[in-house]
């Protein structure tokens, strides 16, 4: 038979892996949303192309979302921590978070030029004739 403490020890244990379970779900449901919302901005992307970068629209989708996560660890506990290495040495230093925010933030930008250099160049229109030419010709001539 197990006392109160052990059971007590055991529900917490469920519950933490209950919590980390829920929490891997609802991640990975805002992971497919965001790779649904970003094929849809891509969609421009011919068919060749959009198989070789479909794993770059979900590193995309996953960065996005861990990032989202992240800065809003960095908005309540701030960007730096205190650190102390042996009796004297200690002070202040740029949070794992921060610093992984700031890495992502660049992979990140890197894969989303990836994806953009896949759309197909679009020419830009002639530009129309408002008349402003002909005014100035008339008026000079």
């Amino acid at each position: 038979m197990i006392n109160d403490k052990e059971y007590e020890l055991e529900a917490q244990k469920r519950e933490a892996e209950f919590d980390s379970i829920s929490n891997y779900i609802e991640k990975n449901k805002r992971i497919e949303k965001e790779v649904s919302r970003l094929n849809r901005l891509f969609t421009k992307i011919d068919g060749n192309k959009k198989k070789l970068v479909l794993a770059t629209i979900k590193d995309v989708a996953f960065m996005t979302v861990t990032m989202q996560d992240l800065r809003d660890r960095i908005i309540r506990k701030g960007t730096t921590v205190e650190y102390k290495n042996g009796e004297n040495q200690y002070g202040t230093k740029q949070s794992p978070d921060a610093q992984l925010y700031l890495q992502m933030s660049q992979k990140q930008t890197q894969a989303m030029k990836i994806l953009v250099d896949c759309l197909p160049k679009t020419e830009k229109p002639a530009p129309q004739d408002d008349g402003f030419e002909d005014f100035v010709r008339g008026r000079d001539g």
